[in-house]
């Protein structure tokens, strides 16, 4: 008897023990959160295809800890992949997660623009406990991109399991504190004015690139200029202007953009560009043009915005003034074209245009004047038949105390025209090119309307800080030649500075070239930092074809010259 009772007994503790560790062992198993890392999408205009698995490889090795998280292999992944139907978002994530049994779903894209690489992830809960989280990096080459996946994994790690990356050491940490960060990574530390400049000088006589000696650092040779570059997040709406300005009274810049239908308020909070207004969506209205300024005087800036009927052919422009709840209508319907332009040492001039038979150079520019009901023409500032509102600019831009008008004509050639009207100068180097454009009435009824584009920005300012007022404008490489009148298909663009010189336009520095359109550009300080900045719509991709979507971003050239 005794016999049998150890014997149960023993068998009883070596089935409880068995239980108590197969308890521990699923409870073990439920804790590891298994992770699908999806492979990315490649936006470049080079073939980086090897980067899509090398990503993967890298991020798997980083965010992989035996007991706590394991990586789901990438050809179970792609198997599952192959079933999907329709675009990856965080829906069509969260469904290949249940599929794959993973906690976790990992996706994003990888975006090239010039020799920039930046790095977009997105970490989606499949169970729906966490709310999906968003993940930037970027380098300044693609040499440098293994770092910044060392940052993305770490960063991840933290956010999503709590789990510490070793520090970083001391000289990459004092690398990346030198230089501006990117305006969505914004104020984590003190700002540091710039130490390079985006802007390569150029010779005035010989038009090479050089050093200027003596000169500010913002003046530099392009060879130290790395690291001033960045982007945004990429949007995927189209974007057809932007503007600088507190637009809302409390002494901070807001950076307003315009899509085709809509109005939208960004600033820089809590590091990322957060959109704090929008007006309403319109139907009947197709934008192509925003400026912010206080032109009827009572302390808080309108916003400008110039649009079109849907058909294109007729003006419907509005001004929108916040009243300390909404941004509220106080122009509803206007026929007029308006741009404001900022000069140094000047007020700002409205400038405004009515087209006829609605082309939108056959009419006067004229410097409109508010007169407590409305803006009002007044003088003439440019003849009929030379140039659009859109695309002009008022100032010393001889740089002799008097004002002259720049005003790009409708072949994009930038014209330089005194008071009285009479023409100084004509430069034609590529300039301009813009695919927002005019419907003109109907001449055949065989073929469709003639179709006219509107002109770019014009902005006069001394960013290279010498004195000297120059006028920035964006030179643009497009495919046709601009000869097609209907498709016009831009590649690259960048920012050109030209000074007066006594004879013409001459060009003192400019931007290195970046691959896609420049939409529109402004000077501000994006960030609130006190620097100013270039900042800039470039659209990466059109989304001309149906069920392709645009890829826009706002870039910013840190100028490393105060706020003025």
């Amino acid at each position: 008897m005794e016999v049998f009772v150890k014997k149960a007994l023993t068998g009883t503790i070596i089935f409880i023990f068995i239980g108590l560790l197969t308890g521990a062992m699923a409870t073990a198993a439920a804790d590891v959160s298994k992770v699908a890392i999806i492979p990315f999408k490649v936006n470049a205009d080079r073939d980086l295809s090897f980067l899509r698995t090398g990503i993967v490889d890298m991020l798997s090795t980083r965010l992989s800890h035996p007991g706590t998280v394991e990586i789901i292999d990438s050809a179970t992944v792609s198997s599952a992949l192959g079933a999907m139907t329709g675009r990856l978002n965080e829906k069509a994530a969260r469904e290949i997660g249940e599929r794959l049994g993973a906690r976790y779903v990992l996706f994003g894209s990888l975006t090239s623009i010039g020799k920039a690489i930046s790095l977009d992830a997105r970490t989606v809960d499949v169970l729906g406990k966490k709310p999906a989280a968003s993940y930037f990096v970027q380098a300044d080459t693609l040499g440098a991109v293994i770092p910044k996946i060392n940052r993305l994994a770490g960063d991840i790690n933290q956010q999503l399991f709590g789990i510490t990356a070793p520090a970083p050491s001391p000289s990459v940490a004092s690398s990346e504190t030198a230089q501006r960060i990117n305006p969505e990574k914004l104020l984590t530390q003190p700002s540091t004015p710039a130490t390079g400049s985006p802007l390569q000088p150029v010779s005035p006589v010989t038009g090479s690139q050089k050093g200027i000696q003596g000169q500010l650092p913002f003046v530099q040779p392009v060879q130290s200029q790395t690291g001033m570059f960045w982007r945004s997040r990429t949007f995927k709406r189209p974007m057809h202007g932007i503007a600088m300005g507190d637009v809302d009274g409390d002494g901070r810049t807001e950076t307003v953009v315009i899509t085709d239908r809509q109005v939208f308020i960004y600033r820089v909070e809590r590091r990322q560009l957060v959109k704090v207004g929008e007006t309403k969506k319109s139907s009947g209205r197709y934008l192509v043009g925003v400026d912010i300024g206080d032109m009827n005087g009572n302390g808080r800036s309108e916003i400008f915005v110039t649009a079109l009927n849907i058909q294109k052919n007729r003006v419907k422009s509005q001004v929108f003034e916040y009243d300390g709840s909404t941004y509220r209508l106080i122009v509803k319907s206007s026929p007029w074209y308006y741009r404001i332009s900022k000069s140094p040492g000047e007020a700002p001039v409205l400038l405004g245009q009515k087209p006829i038979d609605a082309d939108p150079f056959k009419s006067a520019v004229y410097e409109m004047q508010w007169d407590g009901t409305g803006y009002k023409p007044g003088t003439r500032l440019v003849p009929g038949k030379k140039s659009n509102a859109l695309g002009c600019a008022v100032g010393n831009i001889l740089n002799d105390g008097k004002r002259t008008i720049a005003a790009f004509s409708d072949g994009d050639a930038i014209q330089v025209f005194d008071t009285r009207g009479e023409l100084l100068v004509t430069e034609d180097d590529n300039f301009g090119g813009n695919l927002l454009s005019v419907n003109l009435p109907i001449a055949d009824p065989g073929n469709p309307p003639p179709v006219i584009y509107l002109p770019l920005r014009l902005i006069i300012s001394d960013l290279n800080n010498d004195g000297k007022n120059e006028l920035v404008t964006v030179r643009s490489e497009e495919l046709t030649g601009k000869h097609l009148s209907r498709l016009r298909v831009i590649t690259k663009g960048q920012f050109v500075g030209l000074t007066w010189d006594g004879a013409g336009l001459g060009e003192t520095w400019k931007t290195r070239k970046l691959s896609g359109r420049i939409a529109d550009f402004a000077v501000g300080d994006i960030d609130g930092d006190g620097i100013r900045d270039l900042v800039a719509i470039l659209v990466a991709k059109e989304g001309r074809i149906v069920g392709i979507k645009p890829r826009v971003n706002i870039i910013a050239y840190s100028l490393g010259v105060a706020e003025k």
